[in-house]
C-alpha cells in the first residue's frame, strides 16, 4: 500500500501508523522510499519528506533518569525496521528529522502507550525494498525470500 502510493507519485505529507502492538516493524514498507523534489516559481527546490506518527507500545519509565533509555530503545525499534540504525536515535538525526516522543496514555503497569513522530530520513532511500510477495513464472502470486533481513524473518514467518 505504502510502496504503491509512493510509485504513483501521490503528494503524501503525513503518515498515521495506529497499530501499537506491531507498527514500528511495519515501518520497512518504506524503505526505498522516493524522495519527490518541489519546485517553485522562483526556481527553488524542496525534497519531500512526510512525517510519520506511529503508535507504539514502551516500557513505563520509573524515574525521570530512565526516559532517555525507554526513547532509545523504541528508536532502535524504528531504526532497524527502516533498515539504516542511526537514522533517528543519534543526537543530530533526532534534531534533523524532528524527533519527538510522547506519552499517550498508560496501559499498564509497566508499559505506556507512545506516540513516535519523525520527518522520514532521507537515508531510507538508498535501503533496498523488502518483497514479501512476488510472482511466479505461472504469474501466480506467493510469497518470496528476496531482500529479507534476519530482523524480519519473525514477521515473514507471522504472515506465512
Amino acid at each position: 500500500f505504502i510502496h504503491n502510493m509512493n510509485h504513483k507519485g501521490l503528494e503524501i505529507d503525513h503518515f498515521i501508523m495506529n497499530l501499537p502492538a506491531m507498527a514500528p516493524e511495519f515501518l520497512d514498507a518504506f524503505r526505498g522510499w522516493n524522495f519527490k523534489i518541489k519546485s517553485y516559481p522562483d526556481g527553488s527546490t524542496l525534497q519531500q519528506r512526510p512525517i510519520v506518527h506511529l503508535h507504539c507500545f514502551g516500557e513505563k519509565a520509573k524515574c525521570s533518569d530512565e526516559v532517555a533509555r525507554v526513547e532509545t530503545q523504541v528508536l532502535r525499534r524504528c531504526e532497524t525496521a527502516l533498515g539504516f540504525p542511526g537514522c533517528l536515535s543519534s543526537e543530530e538525526k533526532r534534531e534533523k528529522n524532528d524527533v519527538r516522543i510522547r506519552v499517550v496514555r498508560d496501559v499498564g503497569p509497566r508499559k505506556n502507550m507512545l506516540c513516535v513522530s519523525f520527518i522520514l530520513p532521507v537515508e531510507v532511500a538508498k535501503v533496498k525494498k523488502i518483497v514479501l510477495i512476488k510472482t511466479n513464472e505461472n504469474g501466480k502470486r506467493e510469497r518470496g525470500e528476496e531482500n529479507v533481513p534476519e530482523s524480519q524473518k519473525l514477521k515473514k514467518s507471522i504472515l506465512n
